[in-house]
């Protein structure tokens, strides 16, 4: 005889079994959730680099008027530094663009982790016209050669395309695919790091031992002004030195990057590989000292 079913019982079977199973994708998902945070933190934290890059010139400028001229001007001054930082600054408004991608990524990875797509206000237009004019620091060739910025060019476009398209979960492995166009941005922000906002500090530095100089020229005539700017000088070595730190940190922050995409690549259908959690919490280590660091982006102030 057949026994009646137990509606109660099967309800809360279903239920049961739809919460695993929710739970199962949440958890298996938890690796690309860990990753795009971190990515966002790391892009976050490169963006006052541009910015303290041009304050930096700005700073470099300002100071050399005021100790070395006869006569100083201020605002004069001011409108001269800002035309000898005029091509830094405008560099880091193309830089600012490529870290943006990095950033979007790291957003669309999260969103497509939480079956949710991003919402973007502004789109890539002119990234690759921006980006194409783009010298290496110190150098005449381009940051980006043809072959590489147009695959940085086709993940801004990708980006773009799933910020309009509703996609499945599938879209995780096609994001994660464009690894090489991801390394290719993650490198290009890193040789801006070491061969513009290095270099300038180390421009800074050698700059101070010159005016320590001057001043001692000086300090007879004017013992107490003397004292005041070598302190100042002084307190800004210190900081630029600290400020270097955070150039080695980013560094590391972005191999660790690149190694994570691809143990991501390598273990989305495994995502309790044992080698993928250890290379994100290295990741995670890298991005916190990287944020550490960040606290001395603030040149002195006078």
């Amino acid at each position: 005889m057949q026994r009646p079913s137990n509606p109660s019982i099967s309800t809360l079977f279903l239920c049961t079994s739809a919460s695993l199973l929710l739970g199962g994708c949440a958890t298996n998902l938890a690796p690309v959730r860990s990753f795009a945070e971190q990515t966002q933190k790391m892009s976050l934290h490169f963006e006052p680099m541009l910015a303290g890059g041009v304050h930096s010139c700005m700073d470099k400028a300002m100071r050399k008027r005021l100790i070395l001229a006869e006569r100083f001007d201020a605002q004069a001054s001011e409108q001269a530094a800002r035309a000898d930082c005029a091509a830094i600054a405008q560099a880091s408004m193309s830089i600012a663009g490529l870290n943006d991608v990095l950033l979007r990524y790291a957003h669309t990875l999260a969103a497509l982790a939480d079956d949710k797509l991003p919402v973007y206000k502004e789109e890539f237009a002119g990234l690759g016209d921006s980006l194409g004019g783009l010298a290496q620091p110190g150098a005449g060739a381009p940051l980006l050669d043809a072959d590489k910025l147009s695959r940085v060019v086709k993940l801004s476009e990708h980006l773009s395309r799933l910020a309009t398209q509703r996609l499945q979960k599938s879209a995780l492995r096609e994001l994660l695919d464009e690894q090489e166009a991801v390394n290719i941005v993650s490198d290009a922000l890193k040789e801006y790091a070491q061969r513009s906002y290095r270099a300038g500090l180390q421009d800074e530095l050698r700059d101070l031992a010159q005016l320590r100089g001057a001043v001692d020229n000086a300090a007879p005539r004017e013992p107490l002004a003397a004292n005041y700017i070598r302190t100042h000088l002084h307190l800004e070595g210190r900081q630029l030195q600290d400020r270097e730190k955070i150039v080695a940190a980013y560094v590391a922050a972005v191999d660790a990057l690149q190694a994570s995409v691809a143990a991501l690549r390598a273990n989305l259908d495994q995502p309790q590989a044992p080698e993928l959690a250890r290379q994100l919490a290295l990741f995670s280590q890298h991005v916190e000292t990287l944020q550490k660091q960040a606290v001395f982006y603030g040149p002195a102030r006078w």
